[in-house]
């Protein structure tokens, strides 16, 4: 990956390792509906999770947990695992890597979408679409973060899929196949995981952005997800989702718990993760960024 983007350097995350390890025990995401009801168990506990299945989490992540006796949990998209498909969400990251300028991809995105006249289809002109969304976050800048919000939600998905996929194959010559197999752990990858105590949970099937799916589209993604990790984990008793990029709404959170999910996370600033005692479920629990790690290891969060 780019400086375009934020990734964690392996000495690095074995310092963070060492230092949660001096000062918490290790939970996963089931333990907590089994904690004390008074949050006295709680303390000095903390949940590290991991989102996407990349296969990082075999080569590198499970043998430094191994070797500090912790755990952790996986949010994984089942059609990159088991379908072997190259995710949406992971096509524009390498898009953004391989390219040598941001610009370039703008560019030839504004070209073709005045080509095929995307413009009837989205209602707003390419330069309107930037105008709004082209801003900077705290991950992002603004040409950045343009590109992701207009691969990922700026139009209807059969639309936006073969807008991707043109301006993918501009700028990435590898064959989709090899990308999976080099980026994604496997089914046995999981198999191996979850015997050495690794927790897994749903990150979605595709990686979509549930809340912008009618219901009927968001409870295939989850039902369809959770068919695949029942093959391989025993996810039916223990079912857990983080939200692809945070995004779900009051009808996602019912059919999650249509399906049996008990934990959820989500992304909603640098928050510890208040657990309701009197909850049957805890499916909007938050959680801190490791790029965040320092503030949070300082005490700076409340």
């Amino acid at each position: 990956m780019s400086e375009r983007h934020n990734v964690l350097d392996l000495d690095l995350f074995d310092q963070q390792l060492d230092l949660m390890a001096e000062k918490f025990d290790f939970v996963l995401g089931n333990d907590l509906l089994a904690l004390d009801k008074d949050g006295a168990a709680l303390e000095n506990k903390i949940w590290l999770t991991f989102d996407d299945g990349y296969r990082d989490c075999v080569d590198y992540v499970l043998p430094s947990l191994l070797k500090r006796k912790a755990t952790a949990t996986i949010f994984i998209p089942t059609e990159a695992i088991f379908e072997r498909k190259l995710l949406d969400v992971t096509k524009i990251h390498l898009l953004l890597s391989t390219a040598k300028n941001v610009g370039d991809i703008i560019s030839a995105s504004r070209q073709y979408y005045f080509d095929v006249n995307f413009e009837s289809v989205v209602g707003r002109s390419f330069d309107q679409l930037y105008k709004e969304y082209g801003v900077p976050n705290v991950y992002n800048d603004s040409d950045n973060h343009f590109v992701k919000n207009l691969f990922q939600k700026l139009s209807p998905i059969s639309v936006r899929k073969q807008f991707l996929d043109h301006v993918f194959k501009l700028f990435v010559s590898r064959s989709e196949s090899s990308w999976v197999d080099e980026l994604y752990m496997s089914p046995d990858d999981v198999s191996y995981l979850a015997e050495n105590g690794i927790e897994f949970g749903t990150h979605g099937h595709s990686h979509e952005w549930l809340a912008n799916l009618p219901p009927v589209d968001q409870g295939t993604e989850l039902t369809k997800s959770f068919q695949f990790l029942d093959t391989v984990t025993d996810s039916r008793n223990n079912r857990l989702i983080a939200y692809p990029f945070g995004s779900y709404s009051e009808t996602t959170l019912e059919i999650a718990r249509s399906l049996g999910v008990k934990i959820g996370v989500v992304h909603r600033g640098a928050r510890f993760a208040e657990i309701d005692a009197k909850a049957l479920d805890q499916l909007e629990l938050d959680r801190i960024d490791i790029m965040l790690f320092d503030k949070f290891i300082n005490g700076e969060f409340d």
